[in-house]
């Protein structure tokens, strides 16, 4: 799992266009900076960070490009068109010569930046997750990016259907709930106000013999 000072680090190197930089190339830049907790830089550390490894990516390119342009001027001027090749051929060559090809560490890293922009952070499980749902072979660049950003919207909108889906099922256990409770309360209710209509038919019951047996012995006594 990548720390917090190689994340920011890495996203802010991908904003300005640098990649490529190995884990040792973050570990270096650390040790240059004496930042000694990975997980709590500090932001004068991360800006040193990154001016550090920009540094090292212009030296180095400034001891190959000028063999890389030789090599390339002589390779140019020698290649010679194959008469043999028809339309076709020339065409899936130039695709293949135009499209770009990206690792999984190009990926991970512009899904943390592409996400930092949008002004929250991902896992690194999450992170992973949305870049294995990415290609490796794209036209151009803007195709890229914009693959990235609708793995990263498909990724949130399944994070909120779960969301409103356990809304919509709370809410449907709610109902039932409450359904059952009252239902159960007014059978109470029924049960109650049977028992009390019983009660009084027997005390009604009670009152009456009660006079009868009165009015009988007045009777007995005339």
């Amino acid at each position: 799992m990548s720390d917090k000072f190689t994340n920011n680090v890495r996203a802010r190197l991908y904003k300005q266009g640098y990649q490529g930089f190995t884990k040792d190339d973050y570990t270096t830049a650390a040790l240059a900076v004496e930042c000694d907790d990975l997980d709590n830089p500090t932001k004068e550390q991360l800006s040193q960070a990154v001016d550090y490894l920009k540094g090292k990516t212009t030296c180095q390119l400034s001891v190959v490009d000028e063999p890389v342009e030789k090599t390339f001027l002589v390779g140019a001027e020698d290649a010679q068109p194959d008469a043999e090749l028809d339309n076709s051929q020339l065409t899936v060559a130039s695709q293949e010569i135009n499209s770009i090809t990206v690792t999984s560490e190009d990926k991970r890293s512009f899904v943390t930046a592409q996400s930092s922009a949008l002004g929250f952070e991902l896992t690194e499980q999450e992170t992973l997750s949305i870049a294995e749902n990415v290609d490796d072979t794209f036209t151009d660049y803007s195709q890229f990016i914009s693959t990235v950003t609708d793995a990263i919207k498909n990724y949130v909108d399944q994070k909120f259907d779960v969301i409103e889906q356990s809304f919509e099922t709370n809410a449907q256990d709610l109902r039932e709930h409450v359904s059952n409770r009252a239902s159960r309360l007014n059978q109470k209710v029924n049960n109650f106000s049977g028992d009390i209509k019983a009660d009084m038919g027997v005390i009604r019951q009670n009152i009456k013999s009660t006079q009868f047996s009165i009015l009988a012995r007045l009777n007995a006594a005339q």
